[in-house]
């Protein structure tokens, strides 16, 4: 009987919407500086053209910039918002881990190097959205709920 009850307890946790609320306001936040960080990178395409110059050709590249922008602008906006947050957080990934991998570490791994250490955070912070979902306000949540209960009834 009790093992029963311990159970069900820990299937209601799994959902998402039980999540605490700071958690909530710490998606819309990496979703906001993802958003502004893309509308950076449309600001400064030089200094993104540069950076991809090094290892692709002119015509790739400006294909390059214009793809991380859009990543960076529609994926922040989506995480903020909690729609197909895990979708979002996917296509991030790849850019964010070359941040990470290539770019970052071209000026130097030392402590001064704040973008390296801003990039690992925004990636811990995207693999930990990617397991723990999107929370409880977030229109994921809002259209899957509505749509159990509807199923339910």
């Amino acid at each position: 009987m009790n093992l029963t009850h311990e159970i069900n307890h820990s299937s209601e946790r799994i959902n998402s919407a039980n999540n605490p609320v700071w958690m909530d306001g710490l998606r819309i936040i990496l979703g906001i500086f993802l958003f502004i960080k893309g509308i950076m990178f449309l600001e400064h395409t030089s200094d993104v053209f540069y950076l991809f110059s090094q290892s692709q050709d002119v015509i790739s590249l400006k294909k390059a910039s214009m793809i991380t922008s859009l990543v960076h602008i529609i994926g922040g906006l989506m995480i903020a918002s909690g729609s197909l947050t895990r979708l979002a957080i996917l296509c991030q990934m790849p850019v964010v881990l070359g941040a990470v991998l290539i770019v970052n570490p071209q000026q130097g791994l030392h402590i001064e190097n704040t973008e390296l250490w801003l990039s690992i955070l925004v990636l811990g912070l995207l693999l930990f959205f990617m397991i723990v979902g999107p929370g409880r306000y977030s229109v994921d949540n809002k259209l899957l709920r509505q749509k159990r209960h509807t199923e339910q009834e």
